[in-house]
Parts: structure tokens; sequence; C-alpha cells
């Protein structure tokens, strides 16, 4: 029998949240996809570590942001007015 999956009932803004938004997606695409594509030299390696964070993107944006905010409201637009949405800062 599945395990019923549950969505998040409170946004968890403790780091890594506290530098990125999406710390997962960044992680995932520089250490892992840009870093088999430069280790293994290929260039269908290059293609994806390109392809895969552009999907990402573009759902996180289009989908995942509107449903946490409807979830969240003024939390998640606090949230994300302070916290970059992918590039880290290190500062306050």
């Amino acid at each position: 029998m599945p395990i019923p999956l549950m969505a998040t009932q409170k946004l968890v803004v403790k780091r890594p949240y506290t530098y990125c938004r999406n710390p997962m997606t960044l992680g995932t695409t520089t250490a892992f996809y840009f870093g088999f594509a430069i280790w293994t030299g290929s260039l269908s390696g290059l293609g994806l570590s390109i392809i895969y964070p552009v999907v990402m993107l573009v759902y996180i944006k289009l989908i995942e942001e509107k449903e946490l905010e409807q979830r969240f409201g003024v939390e998640y637009l606090e949230y994300k007015r302070r916290t970059p949405f992918l590039l880290p800062r290190f500062r306050n």
C-alpha cells in the first residue's frame, strides 16, 4: 500500500533556505549534472546540465511558487521578498 503524500504544513525558512529559496535545485544542477558532464567530458551531459535546470526553474516559477503563495500567504510573500530565488546570498 503506497504511503499518501502530505503537503508541508509549515514554511521552512532555516538554513539552507535562508540563502536561497531553491538550494536543492541549485545543488543538483551544479554538483551532480554539471559536475558529471565536466568529469566525463560529455557534451550530452552538458546539454542535460542546461536542460534540467531550465525545466525545473520554469516548473518552480509557474506552478510551485503560486501554490506556496496560496498555502502560506503573506508569510511566503515576505520570505520570497527577502530571499533570492536561486543564486545564494550569504550576507544579511
